[in-house]
């Protein structure tokens, strides 16, 4: 099928580009078009929060991976003077021996009159590396006369590109977030960092 005009042509151009066969009584071919081509553009993701592997897809050829490591965990109240909660782990993605981690972030302090924070995690080998800018640190827990420990620091983000091959492996490590160090424990998992993650993208 022809257009008789050049907007015509230009609107049959996109219908049949998109693999859809003109028909003069659908209304709605050109609304389908641009939705299914926009559909096809759009990455595929998978989500990893836990530690796993990842097999190249038929026909990928690219891949590019966000990597973000844990938050370290708030620091205690002003009882604790002196004592540091857990660090947030780092989350890795290696493909081929060449590994992107991004960085935990430290465990809060507790003080007695001022609230420490932590030192937010880096990290390396990605295209890009942020930070601070992967998952949150814990807040600082706070006692009954209002001495709040310090926050801790957030996990670092990597992000890189890989051109890879199908069937190739690629192995994940997420870190876990940090933790208080409270004993005994009462329920300080709000003051918890927040475990990483690693996403995988491709077209």
């Amino acid at each position: 099928m022809q257009g008789s005009t050049p907007v015509e042509c230009e609107v049959l151009n996109v219908i049949q580009g998109a693999g859809i066969w003109p028909d003069c009584d659908d209304k709605t071919q050109l609304l389908q078009a641009i939705q299914k081509i926009a559909t096809a553009s759009l990455p595929i993701r998978q989500y990893f929060t836990e530690d796993g592997s990842f097999v190249v897809p038929e026909g990928v050829t690219k891949l590019r991976v966000t990597v973000a490591g844990a938050g370290g965990g708030g620091g205690l109240n002003g009882y604790r003077i002196g004592e540091q909660s857990e660090d947030g782990q780092a989350s890795s993605v290696t493909y081929n021996q060449e590994v992107v981690i991004a960085e935990g972030g430290k465990g809060g302090w507790s003080a007695k009159t001022t609230a420490i924070s932590a030192p937010h995690g880096g990290a390396t080998n990605g295209d890009v590396n942020l930070v601070g800018q992967g998952s949150p640190g814990g807040n600082g827990t706070t006692s009954q006369d209002g001495l709040t420990g310090g926050a801790g620091g957030n996990g670092g983000l990597a992000i890189k590109e890989f051109a890879v091959l199908p069937g190739e492996t690629l192995q994940v490590v997420v870190g876990a977030g940090g933790t208080t160090t409270a004993d005994p424990a009462p329920d300080y998992s709000g003051n918890y960092g927040v475990d990483g993650y690693v996403i995988i993208e491709w077209v």
